[in-house]
């Protein structure tokens, strides 16, 4: 039985399609695919022929920081080279300015920050920087709405002094004076204006070899005495008799009824205990009987064995704050004197510049200074009694002290009466000056809280 072929199948003598769709192509296209494939071939050969040329295999750093310079004589193979404009090295540069700069807007951000946080604390700050000149030991006293704060001598305690203080007037006053209308805005006066420009009789005079007065007036301290309205000053100054630089408390009566004198010297001390290391720092209070009180340091530290304001080293010495009773004169001691405080050991070398003040609430407040004027360990203490003679109970912590309000050594203050239920309150701090570091004077405000002593920011 003879099987049909099927048509999908091809006898091994037909034709492939490939080969059909060849030979119906137009005989110019056939001859022309047929040139293209031989010339590929021929290539292709000659490149098996030809050992190939092995390129150099560029690392990371060649790629990116190379250049093509230039070629050898033989302008074969081309010279790369680094170079700084190279797409790497741009790329990096690029990079690490922005990264530089960045570092730079950031830090120049936190000083900026900070500086302003810092600008805006001291202005929130409840201390103010008032005189910017040698104006330690301050007190301050109102009279018919102004404000009278006075001073040590600007020649006294000047730090690491500079060829500057030559331009200065030191020493040309006794006692220097500053005043102001608002307790804000000071104006410091010159020598011309000294309140006590005559000395006692007591006080060493002439002048030293750097030109300063030998009698070295400290600590003034003023009141108004209520029988008559004048004004006292009480002062410490070096003694002529002795052979010593040690200092002794006296007085001086004002010949007007202004605070700003001039005042009269009497020619009798008020203290002197020599054999103890003097007296000085006197600061007067009347309490609410009428009772008039001098407060003052004997200044023990003179004797001490030396360290820290001489009286760091063992054996130390003490350096009690006394309280004398005056009579109505206000320079006549009446009685003997009694220590209500004395240093302790985290005191350090002593303690001085006692004021007292008394609350609306009958509260008896003793301020003193404890540490070295000379170093960063002096402060602002207070203690409190219920009777002006004591005992005193020191407060927890210091008022003020290095650090606070930027502060550096902060001491010796003085009080005037607001009468707003506050006190006005100046004391010294050091400050760098052109001539040296200085004890500039700074203001503040206290209130009493019950036997707490509370900084109070004005406005």
């Amino acid at each position: 039985m003879h099987t049909p072929t099927l048509a999908s199948e091809s006898s091994p003598a037909s034709p492939s399609f490939t080969e059909f769709r060849k030979r119906s192509l137009p005989p110019h296209i056939i001859e022309s695919q047929k040139k293209e494939a031989l010339a590929m071939v021929t290539e292709k050969d000659s490149e098996d022929d030809q050992p190939q040329e092995t390129q150099p295999r560029l690392s990371f750093y060649q790629r990116y920081f190379y250049k093509t310079t230039s070629r050898d004589e033989t302008d074969t193979a081309p010279i790369r080279r680094f170079s700084v404009l190279s797409r790497g090295f741009v790329i990096l540069s690029a990079l690490l300015s922005l990264i530089i700069i960045v570092i730079l807007c950031a830090v120049l951000a936190t000083v900026f920050v900070r500086r302003h946080k810092l600008d805006q604390a001291i202005r929130r700050a409840p201390v103010h920087e008032a005189i910017v000149a040698n104006f330690a030991d301050p007190v301050v006293v109102k009279h018919e709405g102004l404000y009278y704060a006075f001073a040590t001598t600007n020649a006294a305690g000047i730090l690491s002094p500079t060829n500057a203080s030559a331009a200065i007037a030191l020493g040309k006053s006794n006692v220097q004076m500053a005043t102001s209308p608002d307790f804000k805005e000071w104006t410091l006066l010159n020598h011309t204006h000294d309140p006590l420009p005559r000395l006692a009789d007591w006080v060493r005079q002439g002048l030293n070899e750097n030109q300063n007065p030998k009698a070295a007036v400290w600590a003034p301290a003023i009141i108004k005495r209520p029988i008559d309205g004048r004004f006292i000053m009480y002062y410490s100054a070096a003694v002529e008799s002795m052979n010593t630089s040690f200092h002794c408390i006296g007085a001086a009566i004002s010949e007007t009824l202004s605070p700003a004198g001039p005042y009269l010297p009497l020619n009798a001390t008020i203290s002197c205990p020599i054999e103890e290391g003097g007296a000085i720092d006197a600061d007067p209070f009347i309490d609410t009987d009428g009772s008039l009180y001098i407060a003052f340091k004997v200044d023990g530290n003179n004797i001490g064995h030396g360290g820290a304001c001489k009286n760091t080293i063992e054996p130390l010495v003490a350096t009690p704050i006394k309280l004398q009773k005056m009579r109505a004169d206000g320079v006549t001691p009446d009685g003997q004197d009694i220590t209500i405080l004395d240093r302790i050991e985290e005191d350090g070398p002593l303690v001085e510049a006692p004021v007292i003040a008394k609350s609306a609430e009958g509260i008896y407040f003793l301020f003193f200074s404890s540490g070295c004027t000379r170093d960063p360990s002096y402060d602002v203490k207070y203690a409190w009694a219920h009777d002006v003679r004591g005992p005193y109970t020191r407060a927890k912590k210091p008022l003020l002290r290095t650090g606070d309000f930027n502060l550096t050594a902060p001491g010796s203050i003085g009080l005037t009466n607001m009468e707003d239920g506050t006190y006005g309150m100046v004391f010294h701090a050091r400050v760098q000056a052109s001539y040296g570091k200085v004890r500039a004077m700074y203001t503040s405000s206290i209130r009493f809280n019950g036997t707490e002593v509370v900084l109070v920011k004005k406005s």
